[in-house]
């Protein structure tokens, strides 16, 4: 008799970077739910965001396609809609797929509705594009019917998640924590998403805590402001210059605004895990909890995203399959790009089309089984924050101890002893000392770059692939925006 499928939360917030959890050691953000989930789960401690750029990352997050196969390589450029997804690959196997939340895939404008040819296969929608405004969040339905979130972004979504899960699994009315039944919730008619009840998959992708980082409700917000941080050791004052901020430079509120979003997602965590407790799926469901990037938060001197250092591309990654997924820390390396292959391969499904990325669920099952050696990591395109910065575009390996990165030349910038050097303050590029390692890790990186990219110009690499024209719609749309934040 086949075993019975189990349910998909796959949870995943925005510019949530490695070290800033409880279970990591970070004794000044409280993440109970999350260091709860850790208890019950897998803790994948080196795990990277190929290309540690929002667009990129949950384009690659989904469909299992490093930036340039899938089409959406920099920031504000639309993914490919024939690209297959994991919702794909799960709606074949009998699955009932939802997203919620921030989708970010769509190109520019950022408010603009997606439409169903444009959802990647997820069955019932619940999402926007692109908003970072916390306390003034919306969600479009299946028909594109825009409502908004009343209060913090992040909780109405967790409700609109739940108002899902208690629909798709027979339980109830669709309207748990004793809340309310929203504008748009599901009637059971194909065009409202054709809930039935069967093995469920639900996406919720939270924006926070993605700066604005005093974008915060009350009291949080009022905390945030008289909150005492410490920062990281290889944090470096004033920022490099060519930082860009949406808001006055001011790290300590940054620091302290991040750590409340934090703890506020972590509440939507725990909001889902006790649903799941409470209806007794939480043993028979794969629960997932990542980012799509990292934040520098003026480590080395740099602000946002698009680094190669653990800071801007090293995510946390725990799941949950009691009784499948043995709990514990694990030392084997995971990327974004292998997350969907591994997720199909963990109910027993496969990509039809060849992917980038691996199947690592015989990993994930086993603590003793031998993981990949290397993680690619690129930015292509020096988009926004990072078009000032003195590298515009790079590639880089990780072994998860060591990291090499070099220009789009394929010239070594610089290397890191990640496992002796925690911080990444120490650069051994030149210290014949290293020589033998750099070079062995040289020619693992240039096969990666043969066979994804190439070392060229980042304009040239975009006119290549097609996307200059696309490119510049997103500069016009993004110079815009940037002039109103």
């Amino acid at each position: 008799m086949k075993e019975r499928l189990p349910n998909i939360v796959f949870v995943f917030s925005d510019q949530h970077r490695f070290c800033d959890v409880g279970y990591a050691g970070n004794s000044e953000v409280r993440t109970p739910n999350l260091d709860r989930l850790a208890r019950r789960g897998a803790v994948f401690r080196t795990t990277y965001s190929n290309c540690p750029v929002c667009v990129p990352a949950r384009g690659t997050l989904l469909t299992g396609l490093h930036a340039l196969r899938h089409g959406a390589a920099a920031n504000d450029l639309p993914i490919r809609p024939q690209c297959v997804s994991i919702a794909d690959v799960l709606n074949k196997a009998g699955y009932t797929t939802a997203y919620i939340g921030k989708w970010h895939l769509g190109g520019a404008p950022r408010d603009q509705f997606i439409t169903h040819y444009n959802r990647l296969g997820f069955q019932y929608w619940r999402a926007n594009n692109c908003n970072h405004d916390y306390l003034a969040g919306y969600y479009d339905d299946n028909s594109n019917r825009r409502f908004p979130i009343d209060g913090y972004a992040p909780e109405g979504e967790t409700t609109l998640a739940l108002q899902f899960m208690e629909q798709a699994a027979g339980l109830g009315d669709g309207k748990p924590d004793g809340g309310k039944r929203q504008p748009g919730d599901l009637r059971g008619g194909e065009s409202d998403g054709g809930v039935k009840r069967k093995p469920f998959a639900v996406f919720l992708g939270y924006g926070s805590p993605h700066d604005p980082y005093l974008k915060l409700p009350e009291p949080e917000r009022e905390r945030a402001l008289h909150r005492n941080v410490t920062f990281r050791e290889n944090v470096a004052e004033p920022p490099r210059d060519g930082e860009i901020s949406i808001e006055p430079y001011d790290l300590q509120k940054f620091y302290a605004g991040y750590y409340g979003h934090i703890e506020l997602i972590d509440k939507q965590v725990g909001r889902l895990a006790d649903w799941l407790d409470g209806h007794g799926l939480f043993e028979n469901t794969i629960f997932v909890y990542t980012s799509d990037h990292g934040d520098m938060l003026g480590s080395h001197g740099y602000l946002n995203k698009q680094m190669y250092f653990d800071e801007g591309s090293r995510v946390p990654f725990v799941i949950s399959w009691p009784g499948h997924i043995p709990a514990g820390e694990r030392e084997q390396l995971l990327s974004l790009v292998d997350v969907a292959p591994s997720l199909a391969g963990l109910v027993g499904e496969r990509f039809e089309r060849e992917v980038d990325g691996r199947d690592l669920s015989d990993v994930m099952k086993n603590p003793e089984q031998p993981g990949q050696d290397y993680v690619y990591l690129y930015s292509y395109v020096p988009c926004h924050q990072a078009k000032y910065r003195k590298l515009p575009s790079w590639r880089a390996l990780t072994d998860g101890e060591r990291l090499l990165v070099t220009d789009q030349a394929g010239e070594a910038v610089c290397m890191y002893d990640t496992k002796n050097d925690p911080f990444q303050m120490r650069d051994v590029v030149d210290d014949p000392a290293w020589q033998g390692r750099r070079e062995q890790m040289a020619k693992a990186l240039a096969g990666e770059v043969r066979l994804h990219d190439g070392y060229m110009p980042w304009q040239e690499l975009l006119k290549r692939h097609r996307l200059d024209d696309l490119w510049q719609e997103s500069e016009a749309f993004f110079a815009k925006l940037f002039t109103h934040c």
